[in-house]
Order: C-alpha cells, then structure tokens, then sequence
C-alpha cells in the first residue's frame, strides 16, 4: 500500500504531471501485469484520488498524471459537470475507496464550456436535450464570469468560465452530497481544482482558497433553505 495522506496524494499527481510535461513518463502500474494482480486486489488499499474530469479525448487522466492501475477512481463528464450521477460516482470514490484526495479538472479550450457561450449569445445550434442539460449545469459558471468581468471577450471569456467552472462542479457537488460536505469538514478528504491546458500538457493547479469559499456559500445557501 502507497502512502495515501490527502498531500501525498497530491504531491504525487503534481509530479506526475511535470514528468508528463517534459515527455519522462515513468508509466508506473500499467503493466498486464498489474490488470492481473488487480483482480484480486481491494482498490481502496491503492487508489489515493477521485478525480472529476471532462470526457473530452484529450486529456486522459492516467496520462496527464502519469499514474497507473488503481491509483485514481475517475468519473468524467463532459464539461465537468457534477449532476446526480457525477455525485454518486465521487461519494462512492471518497466514501467507499475512501482516497484522501478528490480533484475536479476542466481544461482548456473546452467545447462545452464554449457551446454554453455560444448559447448564452443567441446561437440557434440545434442541441439535444441532453445535451442542453449539460449547458444548463455550466451556465452559472458563464454568467458569474460575464457579470464579474468587464471588458473580457473571445478566448479570454472561454478561459475565465473553464477554471469558473471547476468551482460550479463543486457547488454542484457540496449542494447535492452531506457525505462530502462532511468528509470536507472533518479533513478526511482534501479538495483541489485545476484546469489542463491541452497545448502544453500541464495542470495548473487553482487557488486552494476557493475551496473554502464555495463550501461556505453552499452553507449559506442551505442554511437560508431550512430557514
């Protein structure tokens, strides 16, 4: 069993990524090997994060981090976003594997962040309704950036709403599970955003702070619910 402390885990994935970025994969655990000997091998004694990332071909997450079998309990949707089913998948990650670690990733140039752009400034593009559900999910991160930022337009508008997205992805989540919420409070999981940008293959990681800001919103939120 690795160390799995919530900055271990971390510290591992940011590693993995500056290899990754300077083309010296290491590949570690992803020999047929290592499927064999996972069979029999309960995951919770090796996976050291759930990670939300975006569906998008791009950007596979054992790559970006240069991880291996069973080191990461991944759950992908496009644009990131966390709805009912995204949720269960990271309470069963954080509660059941119980890794210390739970990132949410979105990425540059992201299609459906800038679909929901799109459809915010009057495209007529014919969407499904499934997919019209998933814009729904990323308009708040939009709207919050238009009405914040003055003067932003184009690739900059798309660059501002990816990393806002993140932090809607863990609204989204904090709303919708006690479990997280609570595992946040207690410390038993640490909550870490970043953005992948698809041109140089590094992360870069977002202010931590903003963790504590979003949980505290979400608190207000349900408070004024009860109340």
């Amino acid at each position: 069993m690795r160390d799995r402390t919530p900055e271990s885990a971390l510290k591992a994935l940011q590693e993995g990524n500056k290899r990754f970025v300077v083309n010296e994969s290491e590949h570690p655990r992803s020999s047929y090997e290592q499927t064999i000997m996972a069979k029999g091998i309960d995951q919770n004694f090796h996976a050291v994060a759930t990670v939300v990332a975006c569906s998008d071909s791009r950007m596979p997450v054992e790559r970006i981090f240069d991880i291996g079998i069973m080191d990461a309990f991944v759950v992908r949707a496009a644009g990131n976003v966390i709805g009912v089913d995204q949720t269960g998948s990271v309470e069963y990650g954080v509660g059941v594997v119980d890794t210390p670690l739970l990132v949410i990733l979105g990425h540059t140039n992201c299609g459906a962040v800038q679909a929901t752009i799109d459809k915010l400034y009057g495209s007529k593009d014919d969407l499904t309704p499934s997919i019209n559900a998933i814009i729904a999910k990323i308009k708040p991160a939009v709207l919050s950036v238009l009405n914040r930022e003055d003067g932003l337009n184009g690739q900059s508008v798309l660059d501002a709403s990816v990393e806002q997205n993140v932090w809607q992805g863990l609204h989204d989540l904090f709303m919708q599970s006690k479990l997280v919420r609570d595992k946040y409070v207690n410390g038993d999981v640490k909550i870490a955003g970043g953005v992948y940008d698809l041109h140089t293959g590094e992360v870069r990681w977002l202010n931590e702070k903003n963790v504590a800001v979003t949980f505290a919103d979400v608190q207000l939120k349900l408070e004024n619910k009860v109340n």
